[in-house]
Order: C-alpha cells, then sequence, then structure tokens
C-alpha cells in the first residue's frame, strides 16, 4: 500500500517534466527576441534631411549634425541641406551659433536604411561681452608710445616732396583728365560753338553817328 506522500509525489513528477519544456522554449524566445532587438539597433540608417530657420523655409549652412561620443557627424552645406550614416537608436544633435540646440531620437526598432527629416532651428542670439583691444597696460603708456614714435627720415623726405606746392602744381598741369574730365571738356567747347554760331554782330554806340554821316555823303556806294 502506497504512502499519501508516494502518491502526490507521483503525480507531481509528469507535471514537472511537462513544464522543464515550456520554460525552455520561453527562454529561446525570449533570446531570440533580445538578440533580434539589438540586431535592430545597430543597423546603419542613412540620415539626410534640411535644416530651415525656425517656420520658414530658410536653409542654414554650417550646422553641426553629430551623435556625441562617436565619430559620425557632418555640417549643412550652403543651402542647409545634410547626409550622415548613423545607427538606429542613435541620439543625433543639431548645433549651430545663434540657435538654439536639438536632439533626434532614431528609434531602436526602425528597419529602413533611410530616414528623412525637415528640422527646424529656433534662434538664440547671444550677446557677448565687449572686449577692448589696448596693448598698453595704461592710456599714459599709449600716449608716450605715440610721442615717442620717429617716422623714418626717407619717408619723411618722399612727404615733403609730395606736398611741395611747385610739384603739385606740376602734376595738376601734366596729369591727363580722367573720363569724366573729358567729358565735361568736350560739354564745354560744344556750348561754346553754339554761343559762337548764334551770337548777332554788336556795334559800338559811339559810331553810330559817324556811320549815319558816311551813308549821307555816299561813301558806300558803287563807284
Amino acid at each position: 500500500m502506497k504512502s499519501p506522500l508516494h502518491a502526490s509525489y507521483s503525480h507531481a513528477k509528469p507535471l514537472q517534466w511537462l513544464l522543464l519544456p515550456l520554460l525552455g522554449l520561453l527562454l529561446l524566445l525570449g533570446t531570440t527576441e533580445e538578440a533580434a532587438a539589438q540586431g535592430q539597433a545597430g543597423r546603419v540608417v542613412q540620415l539626410s534631411g534640411f535644416v530651415a530657420t525656425g517656420d520658414s523655409l530658410f536653409g542654414v549652412a554650417g550646422v553641426s549634425v553629430y551623435v556625441p561620443n562617436s565619430t559620425r557627424g557632418t555640417v549643412t552645406n550652403e543651402y542647409g541641406f545634410f547626409s550622415v550614416p548613423v545607427l538606429a537608436g542613435d541620439s543625433v544633435l543639431f548645433s549651430a551659433l545663434g540657435f538654439k540646440k536639438q536632439y533626434l531620437i532614431i528609434p531602436k526598432n526602425y528597419s529602413s536604411q533611410s530616414y528623412s527629416i525637415i528640422m527646424q532651428l529656433q534662434e538664440d542670439p547671444t550677446e557677448l561681452p565687449m572686449v577692448d583691444v589696448f596693448p598698453w597696460a595704461t592710456e599714459r603708456d599709449f600716449r608716450e608710445a605715440v610721442a615717442n614714435v620717429k617716422l623714418p627720415d626717407e619717408g619723411r623726405a618722399i612727404a615733403m616732396r609730395n606736398l611741395d606746392p611747385e610739384r603739385l602744381e606740376e602734376l595738376f598741369k601734366t596729369t591727363p583728365m580722367d573720363g569724366a574730365g573729358n567729358f565735361r571738356h568736350g560739354m564745354n567747347q560744344q556750348q561754346q560753338l553754339q554761343q559762337n554760331r548764334y551770337m548777332y554782330p554788336t556795334i559800338n554806340p559811339m559810331a553810330i553817328p559817324a556811320l549815319i554821316k558816311s551813308i549821307m555823303n555816299g561813301d558806300f556806294k558803287q563807284k
């Protein structure tokens, strides 16, 4: 006669044999899914797109597009376009001077080989402090340095010769006119010719009595 403990053990033994394969199957499925997820996370994705300013369609040139702590990155061209290979699961940073930084996360389970976006950066102007570049420690040192400046003799002689009044007058007489000067000179000549063409003869009022006397005497009659 079997004891109650032996009977319970006999019924539990077949149940144990049924649970072991089920647990193994579950572990196998979990490992397969984890491996598949890891494989998807390591997929190479070609990230391409256009970086614009705010809500406009003006491209931003020179924007850094890169994955931090990696060697994957690029910059936008003069029109705001870019293209860079990344991995599924990467966090891509968009950074440019005068704009707020923005991140883009590539989904880990992303299965396609390309990813296209339009990234709109928000302006973030930064006012830099004023910097005065002054090679002298104090203003007094600056004044002393200026007062002690010595011009070379050769340069001083050339400057004095170029400012000589006789030299300037000679240059004024011998230097040819430029295009504007030639145009003005030609226009003045044409205006003078027009005035000479339509100029009426003038008579000296003091000669009028002598002219009348000559006419009365018949001095102008043909002989």
